[in-house]
């Protein structure tokens, strides 16, 4: 049995563009953004398509299925924990891309994503801005992960690609949230989301790594509208 989810926002544009079932996008060419990733026995790959002016990515896998935490005999693609994910953090107000359509056939899947136009990962940001700007950036990057760990969830992949921010606004974008999950405590979910991310960026000076890991610790107070 399939299952097609289509976010309302985007249901017109799809439908114009005959893109709205599994069976269309799965046509597509397989004109991929990079190498498609083989493991788990099965594979997954990205491509990338315009539809009127909006930049969009179609993620396609097959076979490669995750289970559940607390339901160990169940599993679905982990595509689908991705949509999940997104779905449900957007609701709340964390800064992630906008999820377009997910659509599910046995163990193969397609999620659909929105380029975050303008935005660069983290890396690329340490290299373009100033001390002081990367710094303001720590702190926008820093509320946006506390906001994310004090509704007790973890990115599970928190790594600098995943991490986009805005050279102009520094406002935040989470992206590749395959991983992404609840944890029982907010200090259970920062603590592993840091960790990665303090193996993952050496190449950010020890002050600005400490300025992200600070403000992910300040949970008490409204997050700024900005990081959005």
């Amino acid at each position: 049995m399939g299952h097609c989810f289509i976010a309302d926002d985007w249901r017109v544009l799809l439908r114009r563009h005959g893109l709205d079932t599994f069976e269309a996008l799965w046509r597509l060419p397989e004109q991929w953004v990079e190498p498609p990733n083989v493991r788990r026995g099965g594979w997954s790959g990205v491509t990338r398509l315009a539809l009127d002016g909006v930049t969009v990515y179609v993620k396609r896998q097959q076979g490669q299925c995750r289970r559940f935490p607390h339901r160990p005999w169940s599993s679905r693609p982990t595509y689908y924990h991705e949509f999940l994910a997104l779905n449900r953090l957007s609701g709340m107000g964390v800064p992630v891309v906008d999820w377009l359509l997910y659509a599910e056939q046995g163990d193969a899947a397609i999620l659909l994503t929105r380029a975050a136009s303008g935005f660069v990962d983290l890396k690329t940001l340490s290299e373009i801005a100033s001390g002081h700007r990367l710094q303001a950036a720590a702190s926008r990057l820093g509320a946006a992960l506390a906001l994310l760990h004090a509704l007790r969830w973890q990115h599970g992949a928190c790594y600098p690609a995943h991490l986009l921010i805005h050279p102009e606004t520094l406002a935040v974008r989470m992206l590749d949230l395959e991983r992404c999950r609840r944890r029982r405590s907010r200090a259970a979910a920062a603590r592993a989301d840091l960790d990665q991310l303090t193996r993952r960026a050496r190449f950010l000076a020890p002050p600005v790594l400490a300025r992200i890991a600070n403000a992910t610790t300040v949970v008490d107070r409204p997050v700024p509208a900005s990081i959005f």
